[in-house]
């Protein structure tokens, strides 16, 4: 995998997760931190002190088992966190599939169009800046945030299947980079 690269999409900057500011840390610890955003990503609040956790996404991505980036809004202020990991094949070989993540970390900010922005923009680097260029990138959410399946399939993500757990379903959507390419090229 290659060092990460800015990349813009509408008001929305990726700023990769090495090139972190100590205050944009803060603020990234701090939205992993927060109970209704863990609850939204299916996990538990983390409760590692911020050097330990600013440790561990680094080390992350400079093996290569996550690309991680800041979102910055159209006046340079860190809202999001976006990322692609559980890459396939596993490094050190060459990934074709990447499953994505997004939180945008202010509620405030909740259905502004951030979250479609930014997911475009982790597109536009998994197909076109990413080396090689992922061929899939897929994505699992919850089957009552119609919210973000509709963010998703204005995208382009298409959903490929359920499945059900004890109290909730989850809605599984992919992307490939054909279709993807193929939007690309009707908008233009």
């Amino acid at each position: 995998m290659t060092s990460a690269a800015y990349v813009h999409y509408g008001r929305v900057t990726l700023k990769p997760v090495l090139d972190f500011t100590p205050a944009e840390w803060r603020t990234v610890y701090r939205f992993f931190r927060d109970r209704e955003l863990a609850e939204w990503n299916d996990a538990k609040p983390i409760r590692l002190p911020e050097f330990l956790f600013r440790k561990i996404m680094k080390d992350e991505e400079k093996t290569g088992e996550r690309a991680g980036f800041g979102v910055l809004d159209e006046h340079g202020k860190l809202i999001g966190n976006a990322e692609l990991y559980d890459f396939r094949p596993s490094p050190p070989l060459r990934a074709t599939v990447a499953t994505l993540g997004v939180m945008i970390g202010f509620p405030a900010l909740w259905g502004q169009g951030y979250g479609r922005e930014t997911v475009e923009a982790l597109l536009k680097w998994a197909f076109t800046v990413q080396e090689p260029a992922l061929q899939r990138v897929r994505l699992t959410t919850f089957g009552h945030n119609r919210r973000a399946q509709r963010a998703f399939a204005a995208c382009g993500f298409q959903e490929i299947g359920r499945s059900e757990h004890l109290n909730r379903t989850d809605v599984h959507m992919e992307m490939t980079r054909s279709a993807w390419l193929g939007r690309q090229a009707s908008s233009s």
